[in-house]
This record gives C-alpha cells, sequence and structure tokens, in this order.
C-alpha cells in the first residue's frame, strides 16, 4: 500500500505529461505552428466535451503540427469512431492517429502505473543533454509508450525511444515522431503544390 501511495504522490506532483524540471531548450516548432496546435486541441477537446462528459474523460489528445493522436479507454467500438470523426471534423487537422482501446477493464491503479511510466521517460529525456526535450510528447496507455514530436535527427530519436525501452514497466514503445527534415511535416492534405510528398507512404510505428 506504501508503494500505491508513493505513486499517486509521484503522479500528483507532476503534470498529465509527466514534465520534470525546466526546459532550456528552444522548441523546433514556430511559434505560430505552436499557438496552432494549442487552439486546435482546445477546440478538439470541447468538442469531445459537448460529445459527452465520459467520451472527454476517456480520450487524451495531443496535437503536433496539425497531427493529432488519440489515446484512451473507451467502452464501445462506436466510442472510438465517434473520437475519431470529432477529430478529423476539427479544423487545422491533417492527420489523426487514433490508439484508443476499446475495454471495460482498467481501473485508477492502471492510471496511476502509466502516468507513473511517464514520469520515468520524460525524467530520463529531460536529463538527456543529447535531446531537445521539449520537442517531444510522451502518451501512455496500458503500459503503451508512444512517443510523438520533432527529432533533430535519427541518432536524437535513437536515444528518445531507447529511455522509453528501458523503463521496466513498459510493455512496448510506438514511435509516432518525425525528423525535422521529414517533408510530412510540411504537407496538409490538398496542397497540390506538394502532392508527390503528401502521397509518400508514411512510415510504419516503431514498436518494442
Amino acid at each position: 500500500m506504501s508503494m500505491f501511495r508513493l505513486l499517486i504522490a509521484t503522479v500528483l506532483s507532476t503534470s498529465l505529461t509527466g514534465c520534470i524540471g525546466v526546459s532550456l531548450n528552444t522548441e523546433e516548432r514556430s511559434f505560430g505552428d505552436a499557438i496552432g496546435d494549442v487552439n486546435a486541441r482546445t477546440d478538439l477537446n470541447a468538442r469531445l466535451l459537448a460529445e459527452g462528459p465520459a467520451l472527454f474523460a476517456s480520450v487524451a489528445t495531443s496535437v503536433i503540427e496539425g497531427r493529432v493522436h488519440l489515446s484512451g479507454t473507451v467502452p464501445t467500438n462506436e466510442d472510438r469512431l465517434t473520437a475519431t470523426r470529432i477529430a478529423w471534423g476539427t479544423p487545422n487537422i491533417k492527420e489523426v492517429v487514433n490508439d484508443i482501446e476499446v475495454t471495460n477493464e482498467g481501473d485508477l491503479l492502471d492510471t496511476v502505473r502509466d502516468r507513473w511510466i511517464n514520469t520515468q521517460v520524460r525524467a530520463r529525456i529531460l536529463s538527456d543533454s543529447a535531446i531537445k526535450d521539449i520537442n517531444y510528447t510522451i502518451n501512455t496507455q496500458n503500459r503503451t509508450i508512444y512517443i510523438l514530436g520533432i527529432a533533430q535527427d535519427q541518432a536524437e530519436l535513437d536515444r528518445v525511444l531507447a529511455h522509453a525501452r528501458s523503463v521496466p514497466e513498459a510493455r512496448r514503445v510506438v514511435n509516432y515522431a518525425l525528423l525535422k527534415g521529414d517533408p510530412r511535416r510540411f504537407v496538409w492534405p490538398g496542397d497540390n503544390a506538394s502532392t508527390e510528398l503528401a502521397e509518400a507512404p508514411a512510415d510504419q510505428p516503431l514498436e518494442q
């Protein structure tokens, strides 16, 4: 029971994303893109809440340069599809990645465990001077760590993934982060000037 209380205290002492300390790095996203992502996420969350408080409470959202990641657990596949529909219907969204799980299982201890995993990953990344930690968002659901963000190069991304895989409680690691020079960062669906780039096949998620 003491370990459970320790985990609770650790989670409550950090933010929901598991951030620890203060990053001195500058963000790869432009200021305008960062503000746009905040506004898009706020709009998306408002739409989820309008659909129903239960859906809003069950679905976690992240937005990076118009790319949405959905995670969490819902009781029915209809709820999962509804969240996807709402995300695609939100202005200034160019991609939706849905990792919402359909299950009735899970409790407070599972939530605490996932946030504890998040905290550990964030701590490892923040302590690594070779990583621009501000460019990454870490989401953990059912012991699966999702890596999102913008990597300076493959070497940096490999370090991030290695830190995530080093957390003993984690079940697997899925990478959705893009390299800084990835053309997908600069292409929106329907961009005729960049049709060839927009239609390039996406990399498969990297799983542990």
